[in-house]
């Protein structure tokens, strides 16, 4: 890919994206309601776990873009918009993400949505871990981004991650940020986007 816009239109299944925000949020919803708006362009299952102030700013910004599909696909149960910190409690046990209940209720989620997806294929946003990570709860975060892998892989999804971090910060945890960063095949945490790879397009 030679563009975070070319990943997050072309996002292929097994895809773990995140984008380390810092306090850009208009960035961030820009960015998520793009590839949302691809995937419904293209009739795949969209999910949407999110803080309410980001999830109004998305939906939104996807009605924008195309109203009527956007009210189609949620009609259809094809669009799904689920609260993130409610999501996050319905899976912690002790305050640690439990494998068995993250499928249960997100895994459900997911497949719910990609039978009624007309592609067979899901794209899903995600700041749960965010949420973790805000809280300085890093071994959770990394749990959780862990539990999300599993679910990925072999699968027809893509997954968007976003943490309110600015990479140059610093009261930054490098080594937390390091597993974090090793969790996700691609990076964009600013002006540029990095790949897991180490390569950086602009």
């Amino acid at each position: 890919m030679s563009s975070w816009t070319e990943l997050l239109t072309h996002a292929e299944s097994g895809d773990h994206v995140v984008q380390l925000y810092a306090g850009d949020d208009q960035l961030l919803a820009k960015n998520v309601s793009r590839y949302l708006a691809e995937g419904m362009r293209r009739l795949d299952g969209l999910i949407v776990i999110a803080t309410p102030e980001h999830t109004q700013v998305i939906a939104r910004l996807l009605a924008q873009d195309n109203a009527s599909a956007t009210l189609e696909a949620e009609r259809s149960g094809r669009l799904v918009f689920l609260d993130a910190r409610t999501t996050l409690d319905r899976f912690l046990v002790d305050g640690r993400p439990n494998e068995s209940l993250f499928d249960s209720v997100v895994g459900e989620a997911i497949r719910e949505v990609r039978a009624r997806s007309g592609s067979g294929k899901v794209r899903a946003f995600g700041e749960m871990v965010g949420l973790l990570w805000s809280e300085a709860r890093y071994a959770e975060a990394e749990r959780l981004e862990a539990l999300w892998n599993v679910l990925l892989a072999g699968s027809d999804y893509s997954l968007y991650c976003a943490y309110r971090i600015d990479l140059f910060g610093t009261d930054v945890d490098k080594a937390a940020l390091s597993s974090i960063v090793a969790s996700h095949t691609h990076l964009f945490a600013g002006p540029r986007t990095v790949l897991s790879s180490g390569r950086a397009c602009g």
